[in-house]
């Protein structure tokens, strides 16, 4: 495809065939004799030309590289909703696990709440046994007592004191019960993010 030459500015009626190196214009012959005789000139289509084929290259490099980035866009639209439904996934992994951890807590504290209230119920068992026993003998020991008499001032009323066949039993000493003690393993508590599990990139 030919490049129409422009019209001299300078000269009518004269197309400009040069393009002046120096003076970066466009002239035509008489230019080139009268104002630009010494200045170093390239033929005007020529060099036309051969920039034109640079800006077509330029054009097909840019075309290309727009058309990548249009791909690479969709590819990263893509990639960007699949991470973001495996981090999805993730995150449900570990809601359940961590759900697990606490089922699994929650029955750990049930069945020491269970093991602690039936050893207190054995306790409390005990001790009102002991309590019990206390006052059967507490109710021997007054009616041995009413049966002392009231007065031991006189011959009279030491004579009529008949000795009780009863016999009064041992006071008992206080049964103390030990109770246990809750030690809490709070090293496990420390672990707990780390044994939790692992994220594996």
């Amino acid at each position: 495809m030919e490049i129409p030459l422009p019209k001299c500015k300078t000269h009518d009626g004269h197309t400009c065939e040069f393009y002046c190196v120096q003076c970066g214009a466009v002239i035509c012959g008489k230019c080139l004799v009268s104002f630009h005789n010494k200045h170093g000139v390239e033929d005007l289509e020529d060099l036309c030309k051969a920039r034109r084929e640079i800006i077509a290259q330029e054009r097909e490099t840019v075309r290309t590289a727009v058309s990548l980035y249009h791909h690479l866009d969709k590819d990263v639209a893509i990639e960007e909703d699949r991470i973001r439904e495996k981090y999805a996934a993730i995150e449900n992994e570990i809601r359940q696990h961590g759900e697990k951890l606490e089922e699994a807590a929650r029955r750990a504290k049930d069945e020491y709440l269970k093991r602690v209230r039936e050893r207190k119920s054995e306790d409390i068992k005990r001790l009102e046994e002991q309590r019990g026993t206390i006052q059967r003998n507490l109710e021997e020991a007054r009616n041995v007592e009413r049966a002392l008499p009231e007065c031991i001032n006189t011959c009279e009323g030491i004579l009529r004191f008949k000795k009780s066949s009863t016999v009064l039993p041992e006071v008992p000493k206080l049964q103390k019960i030990t109770h246990p003690e809750f030690v809490p393993n709070s090293e496990q508590l420390d672990k707990v993010v780390d044994q939790f599990g692992n994220l594996i990139i």
